[in-house]
């Protein structure tokens, strides 16, 4: 499954605006919420631990 450059970059500046729009000290553990809601969706714990560890490599 493969998300379009457009729909991607929609959820980039979605991302953005509502991190920008909570203090700072709660923008981690918002982003570890979602990375568990997204992982509920996804169902493929190799695929989770994949993505994480592509995300930190290219933070």
């Amino acid at each position: 499954m493969s998300i379009e450059t457009q729909a991607l970059e929609t959820v980039y500046d979605h991302l953005a605006e509502t991190l920008d729009s909570i203090p700072q000290a709660q923008q981690s553990l918002m982003l570890t919420r979602l990375a568990l809601l997204m992982s509920e969706q996804i169902g493929q714990p190799d695929v989770i631990c994949r993505l994480i560890d592509e995300a930190a490599r290219n933070s």
